[in-house]
């Protein structure tokens, strides 16, 4: 019969993280610092940070999740992977944006569906950050609702025609490569997904003005005018272009949450120090219980945001061990989705909490809340809408049969 102290030896659970991570990430904190000065100087001057891609090749740490077979590699499994995004979110979701499409939609995508000589020739240039990797699947009228995308492709001559609009697509302009999705010409069935040279006649980016947020990233609108894809640049098995853009959607999702994660962080660093700096009314502010309350809630809400992105971080490597186990990918598809949304929700209220606390200086650019509360916003929309993901963990309970498109 155990003891009663014995239980505690029962549990496999264990928050700790390896020396090995703790290398990592001492790394990943080391360049975030160093590059902080950079963003701060681009988001001010309202410009597209050109920087991101050079200067985190020269600390290798564009191919984290990537195997070391592959270029600059570096083979971290999910866990290591989301504390490092989530790090990395704390400079800001314009940097974060390019770590998520270049390695969650791009890197890992290519690693789970492409063939050995795609993954030969499209990883190695990626994690050395010789090529930058894009995700085209957004249509001016298929954002959401995937399916309804118009883009076509047609066969001709041992070669793939693409002709179509993707809009909202991060790196656009700025890629090499682009994972693109289309139809059959005609068609409204069989999607398929490929990987398109940007350099390709017929392709054609143009930088989305005037948004709300994320001045330094780049957003683009991309035109194909019959752009050529070789044969073998097909990824994934014809007509399974659907089954290929979801994945990517889901490590898209995980690294959103592993950013939002490191927003919610850096707002509540940001809040402590202010309060405990500025005085009203005769002392400090952070002695005031309805600021204490705004402190409160985002701290409570950092760790539910981070237990889920850990959750979700933990299902996905034991995913990533086995790929063809369905079960696995359904609980870790939920587990992203769940992830995804809280942590996208409580980031952008934790930059709302943290303007509130700065007051009237909250409301300028020049400290980081309120950049952080205009680039956030976006986190609720892209890699899933919030109603869309509010569905889909529904029906982690409800079951499919109560879809609402079925």
């Amino acid at each position: 019969m155990l003891e009663q102290n014995e239980f505690m030896n029962l549990s496999k659970m264990n928050f700790d993280i390896s020396e090995e991570q703790a290398m990592v990430l001492e790394q990943v904190d080391r360049a975030c610092r160093e590059f902080r000065p950079i963003e701060d100087k681009c988001y001010l001057e309202h410009r597209i940070n050109d920087q991101v891609r050079p200067f985190f090749a020269k600390a290798h740490l564009l191919g984290l999740p990537t195997s070391r077979k592959y270029g600059d590699g570096q083979g971290a499994d999910m866990m290591t992977y989301a504390l490092a995004v989530e790090r990395i979110g704390r400079e800001g979701t314009g940097v974060r944006t390019f770590f998520s499409v270049h390695m969650a939609l791009g890197q890992m995508t290519i690693q789970h569906w492409g063939t050995e000589e795609q993954k030969a020739k499209y990883l190695p240039p990626a994690t050395r950050g010789d090529a930058v990797l894009a995700f085209g699947l957004t249509e001016p009228n298929a954002g959401s609702d995937p399916a309804s995308l118009t883009t076509y492709f047609e066969e001709k001559g041992g070669k793939y025609y693409l002709t179509g609009q993707k809009m909202w697509i991060s790196l656009g302009s700025t890629a090499k490569y682009i994972l693109v999705f289309a139809y059959p010409k005609g068609k409204r069935e069989g999607m398929c997904g490929f990987i398109m040279d940007t350099s390709t006649p017929g392709y054609k980016a143009e930088i989305i003005p005037h948004k709300l947020g994320l001045p330094t990233a780049d957003t683009s609108t991309v035109y194909l005018d019959k752009a050529e894809v070789a044969k073998e640049d097909m990824l994934g098995p014809p007509g399974k272009g659907m089954s290929v853009a979801l994945s990517g959607l889901m490590n898209g999702r995980l690294s959103v949450a592993a950013g939002c994660v490191g927003v919610i962080q850096d707002c509540l660093d940001e809040a402590v120090r202010y309060a405990g700096v500025r005085f009203q009314h005769g002392k400090l502010i952070g002695k005031h219980q309805l600021v204490q309350r705004h402190i409160g809630l985002m701290s409570m809400n950092l760790d539910a945001a981070k237990l889920l992105l850990l959750k979700a971080a933990f299902i996905k490597q034991k995913y990533e061990e086995d790929p063809k186990n369905r079960a696995l990918m359904e609980a870790t598809d939920l587990a992203c989705t769940k992830a995804k949304y809280f942590a996208a929700n409580a980031s952008f209220d934790a930059a709302n909490r943290a303007v509130q606390v700065f007051g009237a200086n909250g409301y300028s650019l020049e400290n980081r809340p309120a950049r952080h509360l205009a680039d956030s916003r976006v986190t609720m929309i892209y890699e899933g809408a919030n109603e869309i993901l509010e569905q889909k963990m529904a029906l982690g309970s409800l079951g499919k049969s109560f879809e609402a498109y079925s």
